[in-house]
């Protein structure tokens, strides 16, 4: 039962025990870990007389100090006979939500501790699993998401691990400053990079207000590790409680924001605060002896903890999913793009973007290549005549005759209007190069049919050879151009003044 007079910090109890049996082995123990000062004295017999000698640990103390080497504050007590015996204990912490004790057999405590700790275990198990787990993907992306979520998992599995008594147990025990603090910080340090993790992970820039929040509880959350470190251990208390309140808040209502906006993981988000949320409300509530659910007030907030990291890994492998096929859209878009700029729509042939490109890829691959720059004759009547649709017609047919008899390796394209080249790959030399240039104009020459009319072009070619009409494009393009109207002039030469017929030999 607490005693009168005590004051907000210190606690005072007085247990009486009845022993039936002959003798007995109890032990009196504390419901947290985060007293600064335990202090138990007896157990007195009837007649006043102290039995054992008084014990002094707590936060403040080396964990040396605390009885079975228990993570929880104890007093054993062995009654030498049957009797009334009463304890009296002295607690202190400016911060303990609970002051309550509880009488254990010493058997019954130790199995007990020995299956909280099993429990511990498997939850640190996994957050341990989780780090290792990020911290590869870290490596392998290089996002800061997973940079920030590695840091919310390192301090909330030390956060667990100092609420469990672990910490002082295992990692500082000779140091009782850093034990107190520790019970502060590290809570702080948790939401400091929570916060991190959820404006990184919901692109929250892109609602500023929710964003500023976030911002605001990462800056607040990180003076409270500050305030924690310089022992202003109640107001560093309420400032965690709150922050870790108004986080919850905003970053589930950040959340529905970023869902309502597409963003598939925020699903996976919502769901692991909201786990988080039921078994931290189940710890408060078992608190408050609203339910009496001892087992959530032990073990609730790693379970909310570890369920939390667990749905989180999920969220960040549907943010990679979802990040992938952004990219893989945003890179098939870029190629439809690239490809659109070296691409003439008219035909489907390169541009002269793209012959540029590849005609300096093909000619900085040495041997001998030929252009074969190619006018259609008689193109203009067409176009004036039955329209430019006839004229476009007749464009796209030349262009399909033009790929059909080059090769693969060619690079076949309209420079605009009705000019074409051909760029021939590894040409061939001599005659065989003069017979592929007689066969693409006999190709072009063959009629075509635009809504039941028959329409005839020809074509004039120039033929530059490299690398000794010019080791560059635009060399070949002008000593071929300068050959197409040669050619070009050979045509209506030959048009204007015809061959006579040849008279018959007598």
């Amino acid at each position: 039962m607490p005693l009168r007079g005590a004051t907000p910090a210190y606690h005072w109890f007085k247990v009486v025990l009845e022993q039936r049996a002959a003798s007995g082995d109890w032990v009196l123990a504390t419901q947290t870990t985060s007293l600064q000062d335990v202090r138990f004295y007896g157990p007195f017999d009837a007649s006043g007389t102290a039995l054992a000698p008084p014990v002094h640990t707590g936060l403040a103390q080396p964990f040396a100090t605390r009885p079975l080497g228990s993570e929880r504050y104890l007093m054993r007590l062995q009654p030498p006979g049957p009797g009334t015996y009463t304890v009296y204990a002295r607690l202190y912490s400016e911060t303990a939500p609970s002051f309550d004790l509880s009488v254990w057999d010493t058997a019954e405590y130790l199995q007990w501790r020995q299956h909280k700790r099993l429990f511990d275990g498997i939850c640190y198990g996994i957050l341990i699993a989780l780090l290792v787990y990020n911290l590869t993907l870290v490596g392998v992306f290089r996002d800061t998401t997973y940079t920030f979520h590695v840091g919310q998992c390192i301090f909330a599995l030390l956060t667990l691990a100092t609420f469990n008594g672990h910490t002082a147990h295992y990692l500082w025990g000779d140091a009782p400053w850093w034990q107190e603090r520790s019970y502060f910080v590290l809570p702080s340090l948790w939401l400091f990079f929570g916060a991190l993790f959820t404006r990184s992970f919901l692109d929250t820039r892109q609602t500023p207000l929710m964003d500023g929040v976030l911002v605001a509880i990462g800056l607040l959350a990180a003076l409270t590790a500050v305030l924690g470190g310089l022992g202003q251990f109640a107001i560093a208390q309420t400032q965690n409680e709150l922050l870790a309140s108004a986080g919850i808040a905003a970053a589930s209502l950040a959340a529905i924001l970023v869902l309502r906006r597409g963003f598939t993981p925020a699903r996976w988000y919502l769901g692991a605060q909201a786990l988080l949320f039921v078994t931290v409300a189940g710890v408060v509530l078992s608190n408050w002896k609203v339910i009496d659910a001892p087992f959530m007030l032990a073990n609730g907030l790693q379970i909310g903890v570890a369920a939390e990291m667990v749905v989180f890994a999920v969220a960040l492998s549907t943010r990679i999913d979802s990040l992938n096929a952004s990219q893989i859209a945003l890179r098939l878009r870029a190629d439809h793009l690239a490809k659109a700029a070296t691409t003439d729509p008219l035909t489907g042939l390169t541009n002269r973007m793209g012959l540029t490109q590849g005609a300096t890829q093909l000619l900085s691959e040495g041997g001998t290549h030929a252009l074969l720059l190619l006018d259609l004759d008689r193109f203009k009547p067409i176009n004036d005549t039955y329209g430019h649709d006839a004229g476009d017609e007749v464009l796209r047919a030349v262009a399909t005759r033009l790929q059909t008899h080059t090769r693969s390796g060619d690079i076949v394209a309209r420079l605009g209007g009705d000019e074409f080249v051909v760029m021939l790959a590894h040409a061939p030399a001599g005659d065989a190069l003069t017979a592929l240039v007689k066969h693409l104009e006999l190709a072009i020459c063959q009629p075509v049919y635009f809504q039941h009319q028959e329409l005839c072009v020809g074509g004039s070619t120039g033929v530059a050879h490299s690398p000794q009409d010019g080791p560059t494009l635009t060399e070949l393009m002008r000593c071929a151009d300068q050959r197409m109207y040669q050619a070009k002039q050979a045509h209506k030469d030959a048009a204007q003044h015809p061959a006579a017929p040849a008279l018959p030999l007598a």
